[in-house]
């Protein structure tokens, strides 16, 4: 996001007239010069909400408040064109992830910037280790759990393995995120559906596979893929901000494949129910 909205708030309900006027106030700040007789410099174009801005925060800010714990964390949300912005303190990295997929998962979203903070607390990398670890292997049999590593160096948690599929990978995350102190987790947990490919015409096939798997990909999209030199190049479009991210997720889990390209964008006007994913011509 390289545009700003004059105005941070709390996630918290405001008045009707009261943000109104906060916006014209904005505005009126930005595009008001000096005297007539005295030429002014030229002003640059900045976004202060685009149309929809407005009911559209209100909309995320009514999820939270039904969220018990979302709504009594201290977080800001600006909405501008369209796209979501968090900042912030946040109590753990599960309650950052769930807020954010609440934004990814709501129509008229085309993007979620996280800029959000967890504390670090005063627990050792040890403890938070062990802490992940005991939570983790409790759920295992459920996640199919195997080969678990986790790692934590100043708060940042790593977690490899293999797991179910793309839902267990998730929802090891989720759990492991519960800990207070993890400021971040990086998942590197590989679901054992993900197919693979040793050159690019099997890894395209594979990520045009495991793409149009329902249960690993269920978002309304309209997707191309290209593969060069290992490279996954996705293009197209999606209804939701989270089938971009989902997309990019389940193709980076495709063995073989050296990175992902996304190119999608979010295009609300895609229609639920639609899904196609097929090679780039």
């Amino acid at each position: 996001m390289t545009a700003r909205s004059a105005s941070h708030r709390r996630v918290v309900p405001a008045p009707p007239a009261l943000a109104a006027a906060a916006v014209v106030l904005a505005a009126a700040t930005i595009v008001a010069g000096p005297a007539a007789q005295t030429p002014a410099p030229p002003v640059p174009k900045r976004n202060i909400a685009g149309p929809g801005d407005y009911s559209l925060r209100e909309k995320l800010v009514h999820q939270i408040s039904r969220d018990a714990e979302l709504s009594r964390e201290s977080i800001s949300v600006v909405l501008v064109n369209g796209g979501a912005v968090f900042s912030g303190p946040i109590r753990s990295c599960s309650l950052r992830k769930r807020l954010l997929s609440i934004a990814a998962t709501t129509r008229g979203v085309i993007n979620v910037t996280d800029e959000m903070t967890v504390p670090r607390g005063e627990a050792a990398d040890a403890e938070l280790a062990k802490a992940v670890t005991s939570l983790l292997s409790d759920a295992a049999s459920d996640l199919d759990l195997k080969d678990l590593d986790v790692q934590v160096a100043d708060g940042v948690l790593t977690l490899q393995g293999t797991v179910k599929n793309v839902q267990a990978r998730g929802r090891a995350e989720d759990i492991a995120g519960t800990v207070l102190g993890v400021t971040r987790v990086s998942n590197h947990l590989r679901p054992e559906d993900a197919p693979s490919g040793h050159d690019d015409p099997s890894l395209l096939h594979a990520a045009i596979s495991y793409l149009g798997d329902f249960h690993a990909f269920a978002y309304p999209a309209d997707i191309t893929v290209k593969v060069e030199q290992g490279v996954v190049t996705l293009k197209g479009k999606t209804g939701l901000f989270m089938g971009r991210q989902q997309a990019g997720l389940v193709a980076s889990c495709v063995g073989g494949a050296v990175r992902v390209d996304n190119r999608i964008r979010v295009d609300p006007s895609v229609l639920p129910g639609t899904r196609r994913v097929q090679a780039e011509k």
